[in-house]
C-alpha cells in the first residue's frame, strides 16, 4: 500500500510511461526503473495477499461475516473518499500542467485512484451472486441419494482438483504463469482495467491459505524465486532499452515490423513472469523473517490504508510544486516520498489512529 506513495512520486519524471501525467522538465533513468520494479509485483501481491486474507476469514468466521466486512471496510470508503478525490485531484493536476491554481470539482479520472477498491468489491458482488447456487446445489445434495447428482459432484471434485494441482498448488508455478498470459494478453499485464486479471491473483491467495505445502516451499526456498525474478527483470529492463533506442524509422519498414513486435512480447512475457515470481518470493520472505511481533511494523502497517487513501493529492501537490526547482530529479522524488510520508504518518498518528476514523478503516485494534 504504501508504495503507492513511491511510484506518484516517481510518475512525473518518467513522461513516456505516463503521458497524461504532469510531467517535471528533468527525467530520470533510475527513477523509471524503481518505477517499473515496484509497479511489476506491486498489485499482482497485493490480491494474492487479499485473497489469502479473505479466506481467512471466510474460514474462521463465515462468508457472511466477510462480505459485511468488506462492504464496510471497503464500500464505505470508497464513498467517503471517491467525492474527496474528485475535489482534490481536478485542480491539482490543473495546476502540474498550468502552474495555475484554480479550484474545481470532477470525476474525470475517477475511479483511478482508489480502482483497486473497485475491483474488491466486484469479487465481493460477484462471489455473493454465485455462491447462492452453490449453497442450493450443496443441500439438495444432502437430502438426496440421487446418483446422478453426486456423480456430478463427484466429477467436478476431481476436476476441481487436477486443475488447482495444475495451476495453482505448483512449486514451479509454469501453469499458473501460462494462464496469467493469457488473461492478461488484453491489457498487457496492467491490472487497473482488468478485473478478470485481478481475480485471478485474488483467486490464487484464495486457495494459497490452506496450502501450507507451497506456503512452507515459499518460506524454505524464497531465495531462489527471488533471485530468478530479479535476473529475468534485469533482462525486461534491457529489452526495454534496447526498444527505446531501436531507431523510429524502423516502424516504417515493412519487414522490420517483426522485430520491435518480438520485443514488445519478450517483455510483456518477462514481465508476467516476474509478477509471480516475485510475489512467490515476498510471501516466503515475509513468512521466514517477519513471523515475529513489530511495535514499529505493527503501528506502519496499521496506518498503511489511511495513508494510501489521502497521499495521493499530497505527493502530487509536492511534486508539482519543485517543477521549478533546479536540482536533480533523484533529489526531487526522494524528498517528495520522504515528506509526504511524514504528513500522512503524522496525520495518522494524531489524527486518526485513536479515533471512530480508525475504526472505520481497519475495525479495532487488539494489543499484543
Amino acid at each position: 500500500m504504501l508504495l503507492g506513495i513511491v511510484l506518484h512520486a516517481a510518475l512525473p519524471y518518467i513522461p513516456d510511461i505516463a503521458a497524461f501525467w504532469p510531467a517535471d522538465k528533468n527525467s530520470s533513468e533510475l527513477i523509471k526503473i524503481i518505477f517499473e520494479f515496484i509497479h511489476v509485483w506491486r498489485m499482482p501481491l497485493f490480491f494474492v495477499l487479499a485473497g489469502f486474507f479473505a479466506k481467512l476469514v471466510i474460514s474462521r468466521k463465515s462468508w457472511k461475516v466477510w462480505w459485511g466486512n468488506r462492504f464496510l471496510r471497503i464500500g464505505l470508503p470508497i464513498i467517503v473518499f471517491f467525492p474527496l478525490m474528485s475535489l482534490l485531484l481536478p485542480w491539482i493536476f490543473q495546476y502540474g500542467k498550468t502552474g495555475e491554481l484554480s479550484f474545481s470539482f470532477s470525476f474525470d479520472g475517477q475511479p483511478h485512484h482508489l480502482w483497486f477498491l473497485w475491483h474488491l468489491m466486484i469479487f465481493v458482488i460477484l462471489t455473493g451472486i454465485f455462491s447462492l447456487p452453490y449453497l442450493l446445489f450443496t443441500r439438495v445434495l444432502k437430502r438426496t441419494s440421487n446418483s446422478s447428482l453426486r456423480f456430478i459432484s463427484t466429477s467436478l471434485h476431481k476436476v476441481d482438483a487436477l486443475l488447482d494441482s495444475i495451476f495453482f498448488r505448483s512449486r514451479f508455478p509454469l501453469g499458473f504463469i501460462i494462464i496469467c498470459l493469457l488473461i492478461n494478453i488484453q491489457t498487457g499485464g496492467e491490472l487497473i482495467l482488468n478485473p478478470l486479471a485481478s481475480g485471478l491473483y485474488f483467486f490464487f491467495g484464495y486457495l494459497l491459505y490452506k496450502n501450507t505445502v507451497l506456503l512452507n516451499f515459499m518460506k524454505s526456498y524464497w531465495q531462489y524465486y527471488l533471485g530468478t525474478a530479479i535476473i529475468l527483470f534485469a533482462l525486461y529492463v534491457i529489452l526495454g532499452i534496447i526498444e527505446t533506442n531501436l531507431p523510429r524509422d524502423i516502424y516504417s519498414q515493412s519487414s522490420a515490423d517483426i522485430e520491435p513486435n518480438l520485443l514488445q512480447w519478450l517483455q510483456y512475457l518477462l514481465k508476467i513472469i516476474c509478477a509471480v515470481l516475485f510475489s512467490y518470493a515476498f510471501i516466503g520472505l515475509a513468512e521466514s523473517k517477519l513471523g515475529s511481533y513489530n511495535r514499529k511494523i505493527r503501528f506502519i502497517s496499521d496506518g498503511s490504508y489511511w495513508m494510501y487513501l489521502i497521499h495521493l493529492p499530497i505527493v502530487t501537490f509536492i511534486t508539482f510544486a519543485m517543477f521549478e526547482w533546479s536540482i536533480p530529479a533523484i533529489y526531487k522524488f526522494l524528498l517528495a516520498i520522504v515528506v509526504t510520508t511524514l504528513i500522512c504518518l503524522t496525520t495518522y498518528k494524531y489524527l486518526v489512529r485513536s479515533t471512530f476514523i480508525s475504526i472505520f478503516l481497519n475495525g479495532k485494534r487488539y494489543p499484543k
